[in-house]
């Protein structure tokens, strides 16, 4: 699992070491983090950040992580530009094997074909080490339940306000090509 962003915390766990019934790990920020979490993602500020995972053997060498991330933060509405609460609960699902595993590869019929099955579950990610980081883990699924378009209940883009040019494009193309004509 990647991220694009430097977290701001850590929370390492050794596959190698890890129990055969698995690792449960818990993690509220602290207001430092949150401050520097609200910065990264461009928040007016993160008053919760909590998160807790499963760390259980998966298969030979992987890793299966289950768990959630949850927050209350305070971001801009995307239509009036104020300040707007939300909390944000993710549900955490995610399967990692180790840099070269044969887990992580499509599956390819005689012909040499990739077989992707829509309906199926996603190929596991890619680690490498011996360990892992559930920071990262919950920053990627915190980052996918950020709504890009929030917006206060009720409020609704008004296109109207818009400045938008009266003429459509293909008559300016269609005036360029009658000038070149003269």
């Amino acid at each position: 699992m990647t991220n694009t962003h430097r977290s701001p915390f850590s929370v390492p766990i050794n596959v190698r070491r890890l129990p055969k019934k698995g690792h449960f790990e818990k993690y509220s920020a602290t207001e430092e983090v949150r401050s520097q979490l609200a910065e990264v993602y461009e928040l007016v500020s993160i008053e919760q950040f909590d998160a807790h995972a499963s760390v259980a053997p998966w298969k030979r060498d992987g890793v299966k992580i289950t768990g959630e991330v949850r927050s209350n933060h305070t971001q801009y509405c995307a239509v009036t530009g104020d300040p707007l609460s939300v909390s944000l609960r993710e549900e955490v699902e995610a399967i990692l094997v180790p840099e070269g595993s044969t887990l992580a590869r499509p599956r390819q019929n005689d012909e040499g074909e990739l077989i992707f099955d829509v309906e199926g579950d996603d190929l596991p990610e890619v680690f490498t080490g011996d360990s892992i980081d559930l920071a990262n883990v919950w920053l990627e699924f915190f980052t996918l339940g950020l709504d890009p378009y929030a917006r206060k209940e009720g409020e609704e883009f008004n296109s109207d306000s818009v400045n938008t040019p009266k003429e459509s494009p293909f008559s300016v193309l269609s005036d360029l090509k009658t000038d070149i004509k003269k």
